[in-house]
């Protein structure tokens, strides 16, 4: 009797490793599904700013050091945009290190970044280092 009840115990306990292997699989599956599907969401770009197509077509092209002027931008009037770097972000998005040069008196310089987002252009997001600027509780 003492065998048969080993001989369950072990079924029982390669089942349970079984399943426990199978919710792994799924969950793993579900968590990288439902990342690829966000990577390309306009609305995952929380704060982002639409460039427009002007500045879209420069960013479209440019490589570091890559430089345009623009009337009008979400940065402002009269500035100077200049690409620093290209990489991947880990969203998987393309995305540009700017330098942005207001015209205005003293060149002001700031950095900024932006992401281009499939089918719907290029947007500045904040830097992650950046600080937000604080808010009142009043």
């Amino acid at each position: 009797m003492s065998n048969a009840f080993h001989g369950v115990s072990r079924r029982a306990s390669r089942l349970g490793k079984f399943f426990q292997l199978g919710v792994l699989s799924v969950a793993i599956a579900g968590c990288a599904t439902q990342s690829q599907q966000g990577i390309h969401n306009v609305q995952n770009m929380r704060g982002g700013a639409a460039l427009g197509p002007e500045i879209s077509t420069f960013l479209d092209n440019a490589t570091p050091g890559s430089i345009a002027a623009f009337p009008k931008s979400p940065w402002g009037s009269n500035v100077s945009v200049i690409v620093q770097e290209r990489y991947f972000a880990a969203s998987g998005r393309l995305c540009a290190h700017l330098d942005v040069a207001r015209e205005s008196g003293a060149a002001l310089h700031q950095a900024e970044v932006a992401c281009l987002v499939k089918d719907n252009g290029w947007f500045s997001q904040r830097l992650v280092t950046q600080v937000l600027p604080a808010t009142s509780n009043q």
